[in-house]
């Protein structure tokens, strides 16, 4: 058994080993050596996707509903399986337009809207809570299982206890790696090498509890399965043996959109890419990590469950501990660490970029009082924006981890999350093939969806915790059974995600296509709907820009936003770009006259 100093100091050593290897990352990048223009960092950065949610979570999601844990896999696969068709084309719009967060995507489809841009920040940060809960509760129970006793010990050693001293560090952790300094891409390199490693880690380390468990705890997969259906738990192996068809399908749906839509996954596939050839190598290395991932999962469940071994979230951890294994456990430890980690970091860069530049920001320049419009140089107060929004996001999950937490499994809080995440994929997808689609429409959509998404998911859940009323989810607002938020209008049959997916998803549609076709887009709208549904290979920011800026202008521009020293870097970069260019390029025709 670990005692309590050596899990605080082999979880710093941890943490600072990481931030070493994105410093250096990042060096590299400065000396135009980029590690990160790698394809397989890039791949591996990917599975950013799976946090403590699918580490932990997913194998006691499998214990408790056996094959059930699946569609969280699902999902992402068939997602990847078109990244040579809808992430390259999301790439090519996206640099073409010069984004640089999902909310900065929507709002440039539809007008460049920045009230769009603020209604998906919004919606983005609403969402990200319960999932960053869901990190820190996990990470608050692997140290518990690791230190059963030790845990008191070593809050009364740091005078303080272990949950918000966690929530505190990973925090930290973040505006370290985040926001250190501003770019105009927003690209963070060292960002994704970091991720990319903690991604080997995390597979490793779940590769080697399963096979201990399988080969080590059990004769093999044959002799653990036989002992499983024999303590009478054979219905669990069954597709539609304890989540009926249409929850399968549902939850495979909004795990599919949710790999694509989410801050942290939208950030990684598509700020952070380098090279657009990338996505379509990923879209069979990624399915091969989830399929790797997900491998051992369900004979961790089964040996767990057949053991009796408590919490089902932790059976990656107190299996190897029962058996004696205490360096596996560790290893297991930093496997979760690892998950958590990750995505609280990229997720904390996602959101505060978009807080931001799409909500902060716009206010505090439209205040005269402040004078910011007359400031030449704006980059600390933008780096204090982001780092105070990481601060808060991260406040914000550990109260939601302390209050609604506790009461659900860690599968059941990302679904939750998934489920709001999910309201992004209609307006992102009308906007990449369909030209009618328009801004009212958008909004419109969005609105409904999150509101039917809160109404039969994060209501009842507040419910649940005792901070609202629950007489609304037994008995329907008013004493209305029609409008009770798990049997929407009569539906019941579906578990509580699949039924407000099927609803949420649905308004979102039904009053996206309405709103389109019953508001007549403006000619800016018109025109972005072109350059997104019509998107070519190649396509860069030269087809979009028709007017003339001088250089001195552009210069003060960014000098206000990035700082002087970063604007005069992105200056020398673009010179050193342009004379590569003309050195490469064949010379142009002398011009003749004739007559």
């Amino acid at each position: 058994m670990p005692t309590a100093g050596f899990l605080l100091g082999l979880s710093v050593l941890y943490l600072g080993l990481l931030f070493a290897a994105a410093t250096w990352a990042d060096r590299r990048a400065a000396a135009g050596r980029s590690v990160a223009r790698n394809a397989l960092v890039y791949k591996l950065s990917l599975a950013v996707y799976c946090s403590a949610w699918t580490f932990y979570g997913g194998v006691g999601l499998a214990s408790r509903e056996g094959l059930a844990f699946l569609p969280i896999y699902l999902g992402p696969t068939l997602t990847a399986l078109l990244f040579p068709f809808v992430l390259q084309k999301v790439l090519r719009v996206a640099k073409a337009q010069g984004t640089t967060s999902i909310a900065d995507f929507v709002a440039a489809r539809y007008g460049k809207s920045g009230l769009l841009a603020g209604l998906v920040a919004v919606i983005a940060v609403v969402a990200a809570v319960p999932y960053i809960a869901l990190q820190l509760k996990a990470l608050d129970a692997s140290v518990e299982a690791l230190l059963p006793a030790g845990g008191a010990v070593l809050a009364a050693r740091l005078g303080a206890d272990i949950p918000p001293l966690v929530a505190l560090v990973l925090a930290l952790f973040c505006v370290l790696f985040g926001t250190r300094t501003i770019d105009a891409t927003e690209r963070h390199e060292g960002l994704v090498v970091a991720v990319a490693l903690e991604s080997l880690v995390k597979l490793v380390a779940l590769l080697a509890v399963g096979a201990f468990v399988t080969w080590g705890l059990s004769g093999g997969l044959a002799d653990l399965g036989a002992r499983y259906v024999a303590a009478g738990h054979g219905p669990a192996l069954t597709i539609g043996g304890r989540m009926g068809y249409a929850d399968w399908f549902l939850l495979t749906l909004v795990s599919a959109l949710a790999f694509l839509v989410l801050p942290r996954q939208f950030h990684v596939a598509v700020i952070e890419n380098l090279r657009e050839d990338h996505a379509r190598s990923a879209s069979w290395l990624l399915p091969l990590y989830l399929l790797l991932i997900s491998l051992f999962m369900l004979p961790v469940a089964m040996a767990g469950a057949l053991g009796g071994r408590g919490d089902p979230d932790l059976f990656v951890l107190s299996l190897p501990l029962d058996a004696g294994r205490p360096a596996l456990a560790l290893l297991a430890y930093l496997g979760g660490l690892s998950a958590s980690a990750a995505m609280v970091v990229v997720e904390g860069v996602a959101l505060s970029t978009m807080v931001s530049n799409d909500l902060v920001m716009p206010v505090l320049l439209r205040l005269e009082l402040l004078g910011l419009r007359r400031r030449g140089d704006l980059s600390g107060l933008i780096l204090a924006v982001r780092r105070g929004a990481i601060l808060l996001l991260v406040g914000l999950g550990y109260a939601c981890s302390r209050t609604v937490a506790p009461r659900y499994g860690l599968a059941s809080i990302g679904f939750v999350a998934f489920a709001g995440a999910a309201q992004f994929a209609p307006p992102i997808l009308a906007g990449l093939y369909w030209r009618g689609a328009g801004k009212a429409g958008a909004v419109a959509g969005l609105l409904a969806g999150t509101a039917v998404w809160a109404y039969t998911l994060v209501f009842p859940a507040l419910a649940e915790a005792g901070l609202l009323a629950d007489g609304f989810v037994t008995r329907g607002p008013f004493g209305l059974g029609l409008l009770r938020p798990h049997a929407l209008f009569g539906l019941e049959g579906l578990g509580a995600t699949a039924h407000a997916v099927l609803w949420s998803l649905s308004a979102n549609s039904v009053c996206l296509v309405l709103g389109s076709l019953l508001v007549r887009p403006g000619s800016l709208e018109r025109v972005q709907a072109a350059l997104f549904v019509e998107a070519e290979p190649r396509q860069g920011p030269d087809r979009l820009w028709r007017g003339e800026a001088r250089v001195a202008d552009l210069r003060e521009l960014l000098t206000r936003f990035l700082g002087r020293e970063r604007a005069e870097a992105a200056f020398a970069a673009d010179a050193r770009q342009r004379a590569t260019l003309s050195r490469t390029l064949p010379p142009r025709p002398t011009a003749r006259w004739y007559g």
